[in-house]
């Protein structure tokens, strides 16, 4: 299992990690990327390398 954080104060809701990531864990909810199935994480790290803004961490539970 994978913990994600995502710092919303970084986010600027730009959707390359919901449209990026494989196992459809992040949805965009007021404009700001939101972990929704994070138990689908394949920690593959996309989201963390499509994100500009430094605003997702994933980490090993």
């Amino acid at each position: 299992m994978w913990q994600i954080t995502v710092n919303e104060e970084k986010c600027k809701g730009c959707s390359e990690c919901v449209d990026g990531c494989p196992g459809e864990v992040y949805k965009l909810i007021e404009n700001k990327a939101t972990p929704v199935n994070s138990e689908e994480c394949h920690g593959c790290f996309t989201c963390t390398e499509l994100c500009e803004e430094d605003a997702i961490t994933v980490e090993d539970k």
